[in-house]
């Protein structure tokens, strides 16, 4: 996996009115309050982002950062969490963030309140399988695609993302993906583009 590197971002009022933030591969970007001054809300114009957040109460690069949702290409970043926390914004590919406060959002785009209500509603489900399952269903409805007779997550999520996102520990998690892996239902041997692919049995779990 690609070490990830982090960066604090401050912005001024005094900088350019048209703001456009720009985070590489492997990065990630950390907003704080002072971006309120300058927008509201930021449009995904390109790319694949993990937003994660952070207390306030431990220095930036220090703080643990708790997932709430992914962005992509037509997602919007209401920035308004930026009031008690701070944002992490990692970059899984390319993304390009623009300040456009009045574009709606495209149909079929998904808030971060869309994925804090989903996975919240996975955590409180019963059985370890049954959590991971339905992450993976998740994940693949909104950020994947069907390959043939396989479904393809375009991206490479640690046991440790997989397992805060699940509500597990990283030991669980690994214990499931190696049993789904020996009875064929996963497999990084994936369509061009790179990922995890996924048997339909785990999608209609």
């Amino acid at each position: 996996m690609m070490m990830l590197e982090t960066e604090a971002l401050s912005l001024a009022p005094s900088l350019t009115p048209a703001l456009t933030l720009q985070i590489a591969v492997g990065h990630t970007m950390v907003l704080d309050a002072a971006l309120l001054q300058r927008s509201s809300c930021l449009n995904v114009a390109q790319g694949l982002l993990r937003v994660a957040i952070s207390g306030l109460e431990l220095e930036p690069l220090d703080a643990p950062a708790i997932t709430l949702g992914f962005l992509q290409a037509g997602d919007q970043l209401n920035l308004e969490l930026l009031r008690r926390s701070r944002l992490h914004l990692e970059a899984i590919f390319p993304v390009e963030l623009k300040d456009d406060e009045e574009r709606l959002p495209s149909e079929g785009s998904n808030s971060l309140n869309d994925w804090t209500v989903a996975l919240l509603m996975i955590r409180h489900l019963g059985e370890a399988e049954q959590r991971i399952a339905a992450l993976m269903q998740l994940l693949v409805e909104r950020l994947g695609r069907r390959c043939g007779e396989w479904y393809e997550l375009p991206m490479l999520l640690t046991h440790a993302q997989l397992a805060e996102l699940s509500g597990h520990t990283r030991v669980t998690v690994t214990r499931q993906l190696s049993k789904w892996r020996k009875a064929g239902l996963i497999s990084t041997q994936t369509c061009p583009g790179g990922g995890l692919r996924l048997a339909p049995q785990l999608m209609q779990a």
